[in-house]
């Protein structure tokens, strides 16, 4: 082969493979939510509900969330100090507010309320309680397992006096593909919403007459 046939036979290589490098590649982005209890065979454990001439008003927030979390890409921790972040897997919607909306949705439907207030509501808005949540971990490991690590309080209705504090740690496996990790923390995050509505249910059964009177009183 003369040079400018080797020459000719380069120029050709190096189109083919610069076109193969440039070329526009398939996103193979997915993305995942946050499922509520509605949505699974959670309703059939709620807590008695409160009756409907009784409805609570539940306010929820502040909620604390790890800036590490407040993200669109996956996070999956590998180690005690190190978190990897998929290329391909990625939230619908930033975590934080994914899990308030649906922390909030749960309640709704675990204490069969429509009277759920985001936080920061109006100062008009008067809530007969009022849940704080410090979110420690909400993800999954390299392990295969979800973890969600939760501190809580109920405030009552004015948030100056503590009524109750908890933490929740929950965990399952998490399943080979992003849709079973996200159904998994969605069973985590509804196993949280049962245990805050369940305490709320008995602080509600056992205020006496005077303290909702006086809830009441201020509402007006």
């Amino acid at each position: 082969m003369n040079l400018k046939m080797k020459l000719i036979t380069f120029g050709a290589c190096a189109i083919v493979a610069g076109c193969s490098v440039l070329s526009p590649q398939p996103d193979r982005s997915e993305f995942f939510i946050l499922s509520p209890v509605s949505d699974s065979a959670g309703m059939a454990t709620k807590p008695a509900s409160t009756s409907p001439d009784s409805q609570l008003t539940v306010g929820v927030g502040p909620v604390d969330f790890p800036d590490y979390l407040r993200r669109l890409p996956v996070v999956t921790r590998v180690a005690p100090n190190r978190i990897d972040l998929s290329d391909e897997r990625r939230w619908a919607e930033p975590l934080d507010k994914n899990f308030v909306r649906v922390l909030s949705e749960n309640l709704a439907v675990l204490l069969d309320t429509q009277r759920i207030e985001k936080y920061p509501w109006s100062l008009r808005t008067k809530v007969d309680y009022q849940v704080e949540i410090d979110i420690q971990r909400f993800e999954t490991t390299s392990d295969g397992q979800t973890q969600l690590i939760a501190s809580w309080i109920i405030r009552d209705g004015q948030g100056s006096k503590i009524l109750y504090a908890s933490q929740t740690t929950v965990g399952a496996p998490a399943g080979p593909d992003g849709v079973s990790a996200s159904a998994a923390l969605s069973g985590d995050l509804a196993t949280l919403s049962k245990e805050i509505a369940s305490r709320i249910t008995e602080l509600k059964q056992h205020r006496t007459p005077n303290n909702a009177d006086s809830n009441s009183a201020s509402a007006l």
